[in-house]
């Protein structure tokens, strides 16, 4: 059955890997962004930095991507916070006032997104976080960085609502000889140490008291930061760049070795089928090192969400 395209939106702190993670998600989108910042591209991925369009205001940024062409398949919005508090510039230079500015905000920003949808294209917003806060002695949740309504409805539009935080060992292990995820700590397992794998963030998703986060599609909590393969758990098909398809096979090829093994906890089983596979892709698909990574980090991401959903769902009816 045939899926709407999906509405992202990934928000964390500062330089904690939300434009890195949209790029390798959707390397093939067209990208709204300020000058620089799709730097990652290359420094990362090893693909030169897509073509960036600076716009002002939602408005504009469907009336761009009413244009776009399909081979596109997405238009990714970093950082919509921006976006956000331009259209509520453009807005009160029209006259609007409080709370009818951000409710102009609001249906601008749904517009955008319904017309692109219905187009075709996903939709990716990277943000800034707000933090939880009283207001008019009303606990309010924290969330992406928007003001007035928006602050509770956009979010609420979007299908995957994705916190970024660094995992448990995360700063330990940035500062070890080995960096990234451990074994134990991601996507709803323990949180006890292990060897060290991948990058230092996970998304979280579970339901929390101080901030809004969340999916339409059950997608476990502490989920890898790698929204490519969050999308393809749900049932999305993601394609991969051109000369890069080679990745999605190596990826698959790689998660059914860590299924099939002792476990994603054995870390020495884990380390040879890195070796292993990386050593064959240098050998017959890139002499760049960065999309071989890419490969891995997929593969390893995506054994371990299908791992976590699936206790996910043993976990919720007891067998």
């Amino acid at each position: 059955m045939a899926r709407d395209p999906s509405f992202s939106i990934a928000y964390a702190d500062l330089k904690a890997g939300k434009t890195s993670d949209v790029l390798a998600a959707f390397p093939n989108a067209v990208f709204v962004a300020a000058p620089g910042a799709l730097a990652p591209a290359i420094n990362l991925w090893g693909f030169e930095p897509p073509q960036r369009n600076d716009l002002e205001t939602f408005g504009d940024v469907r009336r761009f991507g009413e244009k776009m062409d399909s081979k596109h398949v997405a238009l990714v919005v970093d950082d919509a916070t921006l976006i956000a508090d331009r259209t509520a510039n453009y807005y009160f230079g029209k006259g609007l006032r409080g709370w009818d500015i951000w409710g102009a905000v609001l249906a601008s920003a749904v517009k955008m997104r319904d017309s692109l949808r219905r187009r075709g294209f996903h939709i990716a917003f990277t943000c800034h976080p707000r933090s939880a806060r009283v207001e008019n002695g009303v606990r309010v949740r924290g969330g992406p960085s928007f003001q007035g309504q928006c602050a509770l409805k956009i979010p609420a539009a979007c299908d995957f609502l994705l916190r970024a935080e660094a995992r448990p060992g995360a700063m330990t292990a940035a500062t070890g000889s080995d960096l990234g995820i451990e074994t134990g700590g991601v996507a709803g397992a323990g949180t006890e140490a292990t060897q060290q794998f991948g990058w230092p963030m996970v998304y979280r998703l579970a339901w929390h008291p101080d901030w809004m986060q969340g999916s339409r599609y059950g997608t476990p909590d502490l989920a890898p930061m790698n929204l490519g393969e969050i999308l393809r758990l749900a049932g999305f098909s993601i394609p991969r760049m051109k000369g890069l398809e080679w990745q999605d096979k190596v990826a698959a090829g790689l998660a059914q070795a860590l299924w099939d093994g002792p476990g994603l906890g054995d870390a020495a089983y884990t380390r040879a089928c890195f070796e292993q596979v990386k050593a064959g892709c240098l050998a017959r698909f890139s002499q760049n090192e960065a999309h071989v990574y890419w490969a891995i980090r997929d593969g390893f991401d995506r054994a371990v969400l299908h791992v976590a959903a699936a206790g996910q769902r043993r976990a919720m009816w007891g067998v």
